[in-house]
């Protein structure tokens, strides 16, 4: 029973660890904001990036948008990026997940039960061990 218990902290201590180190940190909150398009641009050119006109603050900027084909003064909801120093690139809003990735969230789930699963391992083997030697005296 005593190696059982030494198996499970080990197991926990796994977990734990993996969780710690592998866990993803939270996503910085997105910054939206309304964009009106100004010059929009061909979607078959290499600069396929339509300019955006966005209120940043309190001053309207222009940037570029990821993406083409708009019509000059439609507006669109956009995520500003946290560094609008220079020229910068907004996205679309629908186009951003607010959600971690599902492979994030499939890693950490792997990992935990990685952590289980050789503690479990261990468990089996010690108690093999333990049952073979009292059967051996």
């Amino acid at each position: 029973m005593r190696w059982a218990l030494i198996a499970l902290v080990v197991a926990l201590a796994a977990v734990g660890a993996a969780v710690a180190l592998w866990w993803p940190p939270a996503p910085a909150p997105a910054q939206r904001a309304t964009a009106t398009v100004v010059e929009p641009a061909s979607c078959g050119g290499g600069d396929a990036y339509d300019r955006v006109e966005l209120k940043v603050g309190e001053q309207t900027r222009r940037a570029r948008l990821d993406g083409c084909g708009h019509s000059v003064n439609e507006v669109v909801e956009v995520v500003v990026p946290a560094d609008t120093s220079g020229e910068f690139l907004v996205q679309a809003a629908g186009t951003m997940s607010d959600d971690l990735p599902f492979g994030t969230r499939l890693t950490a789930m792997l990992m935990c039960l990685s952590g289980l699963a050789g503690g479990l391992y261990t468990y089996l083997l010690l108690r093999r061990q333990r049952t073979a030697s009292t059967v051996a005296a």
